[in-house]
C-alpha cells in the first residue's frame, strides 16, 4: 500500500465489522476503481459477499456504503469512481426509534 497514505480507507461499523471480521481496511485505488471493485475486493468468503451483495450482484438494499460521507446512491451507485485518499464507510441497516 502507499506508504503516503494516499489509498482508500474503508470502515467497517456495527454488524459489518462482524461481516468482514475487521473493523478497517486500506485498499489500492489502482485495485479499486469503482465501489462495486472495492466491495468485491473486500469480500474474501462466500459469508461476507452474502453480507454485501444481493444473489444477482446488486448492493443489498439494506446495507448502507458511504464515500467521504455521501450515500453512494447519490454517485452512481456501485459503480461510483473512486480516487486515491477517498474514505469509505459501510453501515448495516439503522434503525431507531
Amino acid at each position: 500500500m502507499d506508504p503516503a497514505g494516499q489509498d482508500i480507507s474503508v470502515r467497517f461499523f456495527a454488524r459489518m465489522k462482524d461481516v468482514f471480521e475487521r473493523k478497517e481496511a486500506q485498499v489500492s485505488r489502482d485495485e479499486a476503481p469503482t465501489v462495486g471493485a472495492l466491495l468485491k475486493r473486500l469480500c474474501t468468503s462466500p459469508r461476507m459477499e452474502r453480507g454485501i451483495f444481493t444473489d444477482s450482484g446488486a448492493l443489498r438494499p439494506t446495507v448502507i456504503v458511504l464515500v467521504n460521507g455521501r450515500n453512494i446512491a447519490f454517485l452512481g451507485g456501485l459503480e461510483a469512481a473512486l480516487q486515491e485518499g477517498d474514505e469509505i464507510a459501510v453501515f448495516p441497516p439503522l434503525k431507531g426509534g
